[in-house]
């Protein structure tokens, strides 16, 4: 820490820190002299380790020299043990000023003469075994045996101190030392004067920019001595200084756009803020419609969940009643309380198909089919289904055509059907007396259906006319409690008109009853025929399809192939009782077979069949040369089904569910191409002529049930039924998708057969959802036809 009274402590510097702050003239300075003596160093050491080492060298073999000359002097002297003339040879080493001892070894090793250079000199007599030389650290050692004839007679030993070695060395030093102190000066005086080069013009520049810091003067520049590295520096450090200045130009420049821009957007924040307060003001209003919805919709459940739970309580509790013995017995009761319970039933599936249809429509699922037919039989059948329900109340359900009808358009059927049932149902449920009025009208030329459904119920006040559309909505809370509904008809049917092409719009006031005009798109009509509007009351009477008369066939033998046991009974009955003669097969390979071994004037193929299918068997019939008519049967009504059975050989096609008239007409067609047959007769349809049938779908077989053999196909089929939707169950929960895909395709024919048209679609749907092994759907189309199948079982079948 600091003292207070201002003074400081001393720091310790790193030396290496003290290099990095030094000036670039100390650096070169350091950099030269440290360069060059480094390298004289290096080249002195190695010149000084190589000169040791040839100078011990050197003086190891002048010693060996030395004994040898001495071993050879002393063979005679040593021979006559003559010890005074040994010792007279020994001192002739005196002319070596480094020997400092030298003694002869007897043939025993005794020392039998000795020199010392001085009375200070040790005796360094040793016992050697071998001739040889050895440096210590005290001098040379030098050991030569002395040999005669041969013979060993003693040894020469030899020792000499460093001192010439040292000499040699110090004045060396000194050499060196000189060499070393006047390279070092030189080179500082040169690099003296070669850092000015380096130096002078980095100074320059940090001057400059120092200056430029100081004074902020940006017109300052440099003017580079060279073109070297720091000349480049140089011209870059000005390159610097002119971005700078323009930079700055520009800044001053974009400071005063800026502040012209500073007051213009002040100016817009200012607008801003007016446009957001009107915009929170918006949002607050939007909040308080978004409470009014969430209300709406909890209100909407409230209400939907009294809507479910009233059907719920009703089949729960008269379900209940029947499992009591006591009214277990009462067949009226029975029957009432059956008719309850479906009821109920119809209800709540009406209920669930709203929500599943709105699901879609705001999933943006909703699809429509568009495909060709008849608005008068569509509003025919809205008419008929309601009428009861008005009558109920009292009121009168009128229809007309203010317009000449076509006698078909194109459009989605189903969803048009669904459209009309909820606006007149609507107008119906809000209608306590009067009557409810279906106009409908063609702009041929806008090629545009209008239909107009006007009641004299409540009405619907103006400001709430718009909500009436959005779902769960209804004119107000009172309208729920006193009329029940769930808001989700007009919300729907808003949608499908747009889907149709087309629009729904109201028109009312409160207290003087509605009119939902319904416009829809009809598609092209230039190849349309236009027919005469029928009479008001001739949709009064009832839908069911009937005809001028029975369809006969002649004489001929038919051969039926279908792998569906109630198929193949009801087909052949209804065959035979138009006079036909009938042989059966329950697939493929059976009927290949069959006409291998008898003529058949006409073949009926089922396409879909175990062991061998239609589209195999009328090619191998084909390719075996039968010429015989073969009409396919399959419940695939998909594009390209038909071109598909025509392709495998087949002559025409039919798809199920089966149609009397259509397959006997169908039938005697072919039979008379081949000469053999009669002119099948038209259908009359609620005042409009039509060129086939279509029998109506419900719950009731529309099989002629008075009829004892059609009549013991139905409940046989009813029977076949229960056990059919419990194996697709087993199929599904053993996850045997193929086998359960072959039992909803049995099922999509044999049901329509057996009149019962409300199976077919379903059962289409679980086949697709099974080949696509889509769980969810299957349950749910599982769980549609297990429903369905207990409706049938408790609706009485007889006429």
């Amino acid at each position: 820490m600091t003292p207070h009274n201002g003074s400081s402590m001393p720091t310790c510097t790193h030396p290496l820190q003290t290099l990095r702050n030094a000036s670039i003239k100390t650096k070169l300075l350091l950099l030269a002299t440290t360069s060059v003596a480094m390298a004289l160093l290096m080249a002195f050491a190695g010149m000084a380790v190589n000169d040791i080492r040839f100078i011990r060298s050197s003086k190891v073999d002048q010693l060996e020299s030395q004994a040898k000359m001495l071993a050879f002097n002393s063979v005679g002297v040593l021979t006559f043990q003559d010890e005074s003339a040994t010792r007279e040879l020994l001192r002739s080493m005196e002319m070596y000023p480094t020997v400092e001892y030298a003694c002869i070894y007897d043939e025993t090793g005794r020392v039998f003469a000795e020199y010392r250079a001085n009375e200070l000199s040790d005796a360094r007599a040793r016992e050697i075994q071998t001739s040889g030389n050895q440096i210590t650290d005290a001098g040379v050692e030098v050991l030569h045996t002395i040999s005669d004839a041969g013979e060993d007679i003693g040894s020469v030993y030899l020792f000499a101190n460093m001192s010439d070695l040292q000499a040699h060395v110090q004045s060396y030093l000194m050499l060196c030392g000189g060499l070393l102190v006047g390279s070092l000066v030189v080179a500082g005086l040169f690099a003296s004067q070669m850092q000015r080069l380096i130096s002078s013009p980095i100074r320059e520049l940090a001057l400059a920019a120092n200056r430029v810091k100081r004074e902020r003067d940006f017109t300052i520049r440099v003017q580079p001595a060279a073109s070297d590295e720091l000349g480049q520096l140089g011209g870059a450090f000005n390159a610097m200084l002119d971005e700078i200045q323009h930079s700055k130009a520009a800044l001053q420049a974009a400071n005063d756009e800026l502040e012209d821009r500073v007051e213009q957007r002040t100016a817009e924040l200012t607008e801003e803020i007016t446009q957001r307060q009107s915009a929170q003001e918006a949002l607050q209003v939007a909040c308080t419609a978004a409470e009014a919805a969430s209300r709406a919709k909890s209100e909407f459940l409230a209400n939907m969940s009294h809507e479910i739970r009233t059907p719920l309580n009703g089949i729960l509790g008269f379900t209940e009643l029947l499992t009591n013995k006591s009214d277990g017995n009462d067949p009226r009761k029975r029957k009432e309380y059956l008719e309850t319970i479906s009821a109920s039933g119809t209800h709540l599936l009406g209920l669930i198909n709203d929500i599943l249809d709105l699901s879609k429509i705001e999933a943006g699922q909703l699809e429509v089919e568009l495909s060709p037919c008849s608005p008068h039989d569509v509003i025919n059948q809205v008419v008929s289904v309601l009428r009861a329900r008005a009558q109920q109340k009292g009121l009168k359900l009128n229809c007309a055509w203010s317009s000449r009808v076509p006698e078909s358009i194109v459009t989605d059927g189903g969803r048009l059907r669904q459209l009309l049932m909820n606006l007149v149902g609507n107008a119906i449920k809000f209608t306590k007396q009067g009557n409810v009025t279906i106009d409908a009208e063609l702009d041929h030329f806008c090629e545009m259906l209008t239909i107009r459904v006007t009641d004299t119920g409540i009405g619907i006040p103006e400001d709430k006319q718009a909500d009436i559309f959005s779902p769960f909505v209804q004119a107000d809370n009172s309208v729920t409690r006193r009329y029940g509904g769930t808001g989700l008809g007009l919300a729907i049917s808003k949608r499908l008109s747009a889907a149709l092409g087309g629009d729904l719009r109201v028109e009312s006031s409160e207290g003087n009853g509605s009119v939902f005009i319904l416009n829809v798109k009809t598609g092209p009509l230039n190849s349309v025929a236009l027919l005469d509007a029928p009479p008001a009351d001739a949709l009064m009477g009832t839908t069911t399809h009937h005809f001028d008369q029975e369809i006969d066939l002649p004489k001929s033998n038919i051969l039926l192939v279908e792998d569906g046991e109630i198929n193949r009974k009801l087909v052949r009955i209804m065959l035979e009782e138009a006079g036909a003669t009938v042989t059966t097969a329950e697939n493929g390979w059976v009927a290949v077979n069959a006409t291998s071994k008898a003529t058949f004037d006409l073949i009926l193929m089922d396409m879909q069949m175990p062991v061998m299918d239609g589209y195999t068997a009328a090619t191998r019939m084909r390719s075996d040369g039968l010429s015989t008519p073969i009409i396919a049967l399959t419940a695939h009504a998909m594009k390209g089904d038909e071109e598909k059975c025509l392709n495998a050989g087949c002559t025409a096609y039919l798809t199920k569910p089966i149609q009397k008239a259509v397959l006997l007409g169908e039938v005697l067609d072919h039979l008379t191409r081949a000469g053999i047959a009669k002119v099948a007769p038209t259908e009359t349809l609620g005042g409009l002529t039509e060129a086939s049938p279509e029998p109506p779908s419900g719950l009731k077989s529309t099989l002629p049930l008075d009829n004892v053999v059609y009549r013991e196909i139905v409940e046989e089929f009813v029977e076949f039924l229960q056990h059919h939707v419990a194996e697709m169950q087993s199929a599904y929960a053993s996850e045997n998708f193929e086998s359960l895909a072959k039992l909803a395709h049995a099922l999509k024919g044999a049901g329509g057969t057996a009149g019962f048209d409300v199976l077919t679609a379903p059962s289409a749907k679980l086949q697709k959802s099974t080949n696509d092994i889509d769980p969810s759907e299957i349950e749910a189309t599982l769980a549609e036809l297990a429903d369905l199948s207990r409706r049938i079982h408790e609706t009485p079948q007889r006429a």
